[in-house]
Parts: C-alpha cells; sequence; structure tokens
C-alpha cells in the first residue's frame, strides 16, 4: 500500500488519548502535583473533584481545562464524565486556587464541534488527545464527528 493510499484510508482526525496504562500511572502523581505548588505552574491542568452519581464516591480527577467563550470546559470522552449528567457540583483545584461551582455535560455536536474547535486553536489537537493530518485545519463538523463531549463548568460567586 502505498503513502497516498494509506493516508486516504486514515481520518484527518481522530481521537488518540494516552493509552489508559500510562493514564492510570501518571493520574495519582498528577493529582498530588497539581494540588501542591508546583499546580500553580501547570494551568491548564486542573483536578476536578466530584461525587459518583451512582457509588456517591469522591473522585479526584486530573483533567486540562479550557476556556471557550469565557467558559470553563473540559473534552473527554471518558466514563467519568457521565457524573455531570443533568449537572452536578464540582471543586476545582488549579493554579493554587481552589473553586467550587457547578459542572454540566454537554453531549450535542453543534456545541462540542465549535467549542473543540476554539480549544485546538488555543492548546493545540495533541494536548486534547486529538491526531491532526498534518496540514490540515480540522473543521467543527470534523471535530463534531470525533464523538467527544465536553464539561462545562460555571464557578460560585
Amino acid at each position: 500500500m502505498n503513502n497516498q493510499t494509506q493516508n486516504a484510508t486514515i481520518p484527518a482526525v481522530r481521537s488518540q488519548p494516552p493509552p489508559a496504562r500510562l493514564i492510570r500511572l501518571v493520574n495519582p502523581f498528577m493529582r498530588a502535583a497539581i494540588r501542591s505548588r508546583l499546580g500553580r505552574r501547570m494551568e491548564p491542568l486542573a483536578v476536578l473533584r466530584c461525587r459518583g452519581r451512582h457509588s456517591g464516591r469522591r473522585r479526584d480527577i486530573p483533567v486540562g481545562i479550557h476556556d471557550v467563550a469565557g467558559v470553563p470546559s473540559v473534552f473527554t470522552d471518558r466514563p467519568w464524565r457521565l457524573n455531570f449528567r443533568g449537572g452536578a457540583d464540582v471543586i476545582v483545584m488549579r493554579g493554587g486556587r481552589t473553586q467550587s461551582g457547578r459542572a454540566e455535560l454537554v453531549e450535542d455536536p453543534d456545541q462540542v464541534g465549535p467549542a473543540l474547535a476554539v480549544a485546538v486553536r488555543q492548546a493545540g489537537a495533541r494536548k486534547l488527545g486529538l491526531a491532526v493530518a498534518e496540514g490540515h485545519q480540522p473543521t467543527a463538523e470534523e471535530l463534531a464527528g470525533v464523538g467527544r463531549s465536553m464539561i462545562e463548568i460555571r464557578f460560585d460567586a
């Protein structure tokens, strides 16, 4: 198979998160680092603290938070995102600060695609767990098709 044929079969935009094993290995260290004084230098990384909607267990989840039109947003397709369906209280630890608020899962591709496009322009596709073909500018429609959802966070006054 030549390169041209091979490139035609690979989507221009695809989800490419880090391997699950790596995440399980690194997350405990990331949680500790983000909550420490070192966390002031680690933005946009943060720790979301929430309760499992079924188990009620406290969860501390390292995430990247991206500002999309003034709304702190997390892009993920991980199962823990479902804890925010219908809205849930959240505590966010980032940049040496702790803020409480309410977070809600958004799964509408017409909202997620354009928001993800803003985040890709700001942070780069790789930092969002995406692979984009070299030289390709992803559209909001392509990004919506990657199957992502987002969590929007509204902080208490």
